[in-house]
């Protein structure tokens, strides 16, 4: 059985020094979790702000990581698509507007379906749904995944675990 969750994360940067990054925090998925972190630049949690107090540490980066992890699963398979790039091919461009920013994106599908990654580390991943848009908002030099519907399963020292993300960005900022 394949678990659903529905979340949205937003950030802004607050502030940026030398060393560090001041990041204004929103999660919402059974609840809102409003919280400020402080981050290095190396990606160090050195500390969150948050209802429940001042945390530092290691409990601030596993908090941090905690709300990052719906995000990192989803950028993982986005990120596949490069790494395992004979596997997928571009099914044209199409225009998206996404609050008051219209840009091309690339589509991608999967080359066929079910389609196998055997990864280094063991781990076997089929993916029996893959669609992918991307593409540079005005202002910006980096690609921007707008939308994501991936489906498959991923299986470890043989035990099998079905997923699926549909992710569609609704807003977004170009500082």
């Amino acid at each position: 059985m394949t678990k659903s969750r529905t979340f949205s994360f937003t950030y802004t940067v607050a502030a940026v020094t030398s060393t560090t990054y001041t990041v204004n925090m929103q999660y919402v998925a059974n609840k809102t979790h409003q919280f400020t972190a402080w981050l290095l630049k190396n990606g160090t949690t050195l500390a969150i702000s948050s209802p429940k107090g001042n945390i530092t540490g290691a409990q601030a980066s596993s908090e941090v990581q905690e709300y990052f992890a719906d995000v990192a699963s989803v950028l993982g398979f986005v990120q596949d698509q490069s790494t395992y790039s004979n596997l997928f091919h571009s099914n044209g461009t199409s225009t998206v507007t996404i609050g008051t920013s219209t840009f091309t994106v690339m589509n991608y599908v999967a080359n066929s379906l079910p389609e196998t990654i055997q990864r280094c580390s063991g781990e076997t991943t089929t993916l029996t749904a893959y669609n992918l848009s991307e593409g540079i908002p005005s202002g910006s030099s980096s690609e921007l995944p707008t939308y994501v519907d991936i489906a498959g399963s991923t299986t470890v020292n043989g035990a099998t675990t079905p997923f699926a993300f549909k992710v569609q960005i609704t807003a977004f900022t170009v500082p």
